[in-house]
């Protein structure tokens, strides 16, 4: 009988230094696929802990955010500026695949654990680097969030509707991108140190992942001369296609191709639209956005929302409610996709599974999101530490309380 393949990423060790949000989902991803990741806390606890207002666990120390973006991680609590903190996290990084981190370019340095240090202590480790701005340039050593690079990189700029103020996107689709591109970075890295021995410094940031979402805006204003303007439910480069409201609540419909526009207008008894000169084509439909929405927005306000998104499905045009999350989690591709899981330890709490599908070898969800230093002196005793050398390094503060700080 063929034996259980093994998880891609079983055997690999992350020393995970991050907090907030990029850093622990790039961790999280990791640990999804079989890698042990140790997430190391400082004595006040990730910052993400404290984000919000709901409290779960036994400790009331998991918020809705850490407790999305930390299952499968073991969390140990070391003070960094504790010499013997930093000792016991070098013994930690020499025994470790992967490093990753999100502090302020310099700070790792000044706690004496820059790439250099990393490189001397272990040179097959890959130290990944998560940073507003990136480990070079004018703006390096800035902070900044999601929302921050939302305006700085634009994204706001095309956001809301026209004459009114920016409206900021509702997920951190930033932060999420950003820690997928740790992720790959990470992957890459290991993957050419099979070939040559030697790990490397992966540098990614929120600013490049904010730059990459506003690619193709970014060419077509740059090759053009025309900078976009916020288009709200719209959408510049197809029509119809859009948020519309039907007489009792939200719908998408996107009719972005020639034959569906014309199956639709036939549908709703409007043949003479196909003869109009201003929607001939997607780019004609596109230009005189305006007097077409002038024609549509009454006719969607005619019925309800089920009735246009059924109607649309018949036509093969794609469509949607606009759901809320209670619709959302109840989804029978949810549940089909494991796309929401339920969070062990939180009663009736979900959050997002596993994207990312492989046949053979899958990702698992083994452990919940740990309480503040809950695995500190069972992950030290793994690494081969006595019995009283962890207690030597409790009696030093090196390990804190494993008491939260207020944030």
């Amino acid at each position: 009988m063929e034996s259980k393949a093994k998880m891609p990423l079983e055997g690999i060790r992350v020393a995970d230094l991050s907090g907030h949000a990029s850093g622990p989902m790039c961790a999280m991803i990791l640990g999804d696929f079989g890698a042990e990741v140790i997430k190391i806390e400082a004595p006040r606890g990730d910052h993400a802990r404290g984000w919000g207002v709901a409290r779960f666990g036994a400790k009331q120390d998991i918020s809705s955010e850490y407790g999305a973006l930390n299952r499968n991680k073991e969390s140990i609590v070391i003070d960094l500026k504790n010499p013997d903190g930093l000792a016991l996290t070098k013994k930690i990084i020499e025994k470790s695949d992967v490093v990753l981190e999100n502090f302020k370019p310099g700070v790792l340095e000044r706690l004496g654990l820059g790439y250099e240090v990393v490189a001397k202590l272990n040179p097959r480790a890959v130290l990944c680097s998560i940073s507003a701005f990136g480990q070079t340039g004018p703006m390096a050593k800035l902070p900044g969030f999601d929302l921050l690079m939302q305006a700085y990189a634009g994204a706001l700029s095309i956001t809301g509707e026209e004459g009114r103020p920016a409206v900021r996107i509702g997920p951190s689709t930033i932060d999420f991108m950003t820690a997928a591109h740790g992720v790959i970075g990470i992957m890459m890295a290991l993957r050419e140190r099979d070939i040559s021995g030697k790990g490397q410094h992966v540098d990614t940031s929120l600013y490049e992942s904010a730059i990459v979402q506003m690619t193709h805006m970014i060419l077509d204003s740059s090759a053009t001369g025309v900078l976009p303007g916020r288009w709200g439910p719209y959408f510049p480069f197809l029509a119809p296609y859009g948020i519309f409201v039907a007489s009792d609540r939200e719908f998408y419909m996107g009719a972005s191709t020639n034959a569906m526009w014309s199956r639709f207008v036939e549908a709703i008894d409007r043949k003479d639209l196909l003869e109009h000169p201003l929607f001939q084509t997607n780019a004609d439909r596109t230009s005189n956005q305006g007097p077409l929405y002038e024609i549509l927005v009454p006719i969607f306000k005619q019925r309800t929302a089920k009735e246009w998104t059924e109607l649309a499905t018949s036509l093969g045009i794609p469509n949607s409610l606009i759901n809320n999350l209670n619709e959302v989690i109840v989804q029978e591709q949810a549940i089909a996709r494991e796309a929401v899981v339920p969070v062990e330890g939180i009663p009736n709490g979900r959050s997002a599974g596993i994207p990312i599908k492989l046949s053979r070898t899958p990702g698992s969800i083994r452990k919940p999101p740990p309480s503040l230093g809950e695995d500190t002196d069972t992950v030290l005793k793994r690494l081969g530490l006595p019995d009283e050398e962890i207690k030597r390094l409790h009696a030093s503060g090196a390990l804190g309380t494993g008491k939260m700080e207020s944030h």
